[in-house]
């Protein structure tokens, strides 16, 4: 067995071996909170070990916050945020408890927050360097071949991964060209300079390609990329550096490299596409089965050599626990109404814009997890990326058109550029070394449909928003996803100067959108609304009204403004910019009418009902009212008119006639339903001659929309002689 301790090791040993007592000043510092299990990651400020502990205090969890300062007794395995009192258990250590060393204090210098690192190229990334082979402030970073023994440490304390501050991006991520990239990054951490040298590579090409590498690297890596299983990623970020003093210290024996399975029936599965079918399917599961059973058996002859246990070669996930993702925009973008990749007809002639606006405000706990084996610490791999939060999504909706004819057209958004808006990026931070990056960017796509009907001129604004509560977990099968409560909308001011009908109805798809390393796996999800905004502007003197016999011309007009809306929840992976596995989708309400609006200055009298009479009624005789909207009202949906009268006339009992009606008995009033497009016939019979009056009053239609402010009832007088 060999005897040299790495010096992870060391330090982890003499972390364990602090006396009883609380150290007068605090250890370490707080990097990750878990909310939903009570777990908290933190480091040795000295060192930058790492260990947890649990919270079973909700309170005072929910006060913790990532960088503070707390104290720590190993040997007591107890934690203290005051220094007095424990608080907590510790639950995992940096290293299992030896038996009275003399103790060292960790040091009091307070925790630092990597900054963004500096990149060349841009595609630049840093694998983890875990604990058995990072460098201590005394030894050169890169100089530790010495220092790669296999010990318990190696195998159980896996390395902390922590999350920098965000810094703005306002450039797009520039999707990679090859398989592979090379690269150097160089960031502050801890008060030093670290470069390390970096391999990006994406599949199993990638790594035969990839320049730098040692053979047995190579070997063990594209033997990994095998036994990927379908649905997770296979891109791996690898530590050049770390790798060639690794495989140095860790010779790969000869027999431990890749090979075909014997029963091949399409070529060669990872290098050509001869298979199509059921026979693809079976040629891939044939060297899936094949790659695990090999690398089960390159395990041990691994571990043989390397004088360790599978345990090591098991592989492990680690997490950064969750960290906040904060912003809030205002993106916009206009069509032009005569564009002409736009799709659908246009009978007529038309100009003008339509804009949308997308303010969106998230704030959401967003999570990595990634794939590492504690026996090859030089590569890592995406699992998964999760996030739980609030998104809050607007509409802006506004309009400017004129129109002759029909106009029906649909714009695709955005019209320009492409649909990710880049807004900060995170460094992903692993035992102390930057090696990564998380980019945090709205995604937007969908459509707006704009028509026009008759002549139209003018324009209108609706605005909307609403909070959407939801968390989601994307892997390489796919997402899963959950909405928390049911969206609620709100509305703002809202304005409209139209002749003629405008509607313009968007499906626009927001989404928060988090892309680790450039693709590696990327997650987006978010609220889909459907949001539909129509506006109306009529004039015509069609409509009369009579009583008595008399009959009048009566000019009517509308200009209104009517909101629809619905939501679903939708969540997707993806690896390089292409969705993989199920993506989610799950409606969150059923479409609703959420508002209307008159606005018409002292209100539009197309909203108002025309009530003829048939003439002068006979007292106990049958007398007929037809009833029907104006010309000019807008809407088609079934209207609920509000009925009431004077003279204590009955209802006739004529279900034909009043299919529609139902009224209150003895009360002298009811309600009728009916298409406003067609006439309906009110039926009552005056007991005695009088003057007497019969009042209708349109309040909403079957689409939910409520007539604010109020119609003018339409009051008629009704003579009845004897």
């Amino acid at each position: 067995m060999k005897l040299a301790l790495s010096l992870a090791a060391i330090v982890l040993l003499s972390s364990a071996r602090l006396p009883a007592q609380q150290p007068a000043a605090p250890c370490c510092a707080v990097t990750a909170i878990d909310v939903a299990t009570g777990i908290v990651t933190a480091r040795v400020t000295a060192n930058g070990q790492g260990f947890q502990f649990k919270m079973a205090d909700a309170r005072a969890l929910a006060s913790l916050r990532v960088g503070q300062a707390v104290y720590a007794n190993f040997a007591g395995k107890q934690v203290s945020l005051d220094g007095r009192r424990a608080c907590c258990a510790i639950t995992r250590a940096p290293a299992a408890p030896a038996a009275t060393p003399p103790s060292r204090t960790p040091a009091t210098t307070p925790p630092v927050v990597a900054p963004a690192p500096t990149r060349a190229p841009a595609t630049t990334a840093v694998p983890p360097q875990p604990a058995a082979g990072r460098a201590t402030p005394t030894q050169p970073a890169g100089r530790i071949a010495d220092a790669m023994a296999i010990t318990a440490a190696t195998v159980n304390a896996l390395p902390i991964v922590t999350v920098g501050a965000p810094q703005p991006r306002v450039t797009q991520l520039v999707r990679a060209a090859s398989r592979f990239q090379a690269g150097r990054m160089t960031a502050q951490v801890a008060g030093r300079t670290v470069n390390s040298e970096v391999l990006y590579l994406r599949g199993l090409k990638a790594v035969g390609e990839a320049p730098g590498l040692p053979d047995g690297a190579k070997r063990v890596l594209e033997m990994l990329v095998r036994r990927v299983p379908s649905g997770q990623s296979d891109h791996y970020i690898v530590n050049t550096q770390l790798a060639r003093e690794w495989i140095a210290a860790h010779p790969v024996p000869d027999n431990v490299k890749p090979t075909e399975p014997k029963e091949k029936k399409c070529g060669n599965w990872y290098d050509s596409w001869d298979c199509a079918g059921q026979a693809a399917t079976d040629e891939w599961r044939r060297t899936y089965d094949h790659a695990v059973d090999e690398w089960q058996d390159a395990e041990k002859t691994l571990a043989d050599a390397w004088e360790t246990s599978l345990a090591c070669f098991t592989e492990r996930t680690i997490s950064t626990g969750d960290f906040p993702v904060r912003f809030s925009i205002a993106p916009s973008m206009t069509v032009n109404l005569s564009e002409g990749k736009s799709k659908g007809s246009a009978q007529g002639t038309a100009a003008g814009s339509a804009t949308i606006g997308v303010p969106m405000q998230s704030d959401v706990a967003a999570r990595l997890d990634l794939f590492y084996i504690p026996c090859l610490p030089f590569a890592v791999r995406p699992k998964s990326l999760s996030a739980n939060g609030s998104l809050t999504v607007g509409q802006e909706l506004s309009a400017s058109v004129s129109a002759t004819g029909s106009f029906d057209k649909t714009f695709t958004i955005p019209p320009t550029g492409g649909p990710v808006i880049p807004i900060q990026v995170f460094p992903i931070v692993i035992a102390g070394v930057p090696v990564a990056e998380m980019d945090v960017s709205a995604y937007i796509e969908g459509e707006i449909q704009v028509s026009a009907d008759g002549k139209a001129e003018g324009g209108f604004q609706i605005r909307n928003s609403n909070p959407t509560h939801f968390s989601f977990s994307c892997s390489g099968s796919g997402c899963s996803a959950r909405s928390n409560r049911q969206p609620a909308a709100t509305t703002t001011n809202e304005s409209a100067q139209i002749q003629g009908t405008v509607t313009v109805k968007p499906a626009i798809y927001t989404a928060l959108q988090l892309d680790f390393n450039y693709e590696a796996l990327s997650a987006r999800a978010g609220p889909q609304p459907y949001l539909l905004g129509m506006a109306s502007g009529c004039g015509a003197a069609t409509a009369s009204q009579s009583s008595g016999g008399a009959s009048t011309g009566q000019e009517n007009h509308v200009l209104s403004a009517d909101l629809d809306w619905g939501v679903e929840l939708r969540a997707e992976a993806l690896v390089l910019g292409k969705i993989v596995g199920d993506s989610y989708r799950q409606k969150l309400m059923e479409e609703k009418h959420l508002w209307f609006r008159d606005l018409a200055p002292g209100g539009s009298n197309a909203l108002v009902a025309v009530v003829q009479s048939a003439g002068p009624s006979v007292a106990g005789k049958r007398s007929d009212h037809r009833v029907k909207m104006p010309t000019c009202y807008p809407y088609a949906n079934r209207v609920t008119y509000q009925v009431s009268w004077t003279g204590g006339a009955t209802p006739v009992p004529d279900r034909s006639r009043n299919a529609a009606c139902t009224w209150l008995s003895g009360q002298g009033k009811g309600t009728c339903t009916f298409d406003p497009s067609k006439e309906f016939v009110i039926s009552l019979i005056w007991p005695t001659p009088g003057e007497w009056s019969l009042t209708v009053v349109p309040v909403g239609d079957a689409h939910d929309r409520v007539f604010a402010p109020a119609p003018v009832p339409t009051r008629v007088g009704v003579t009845v002689v004897p």
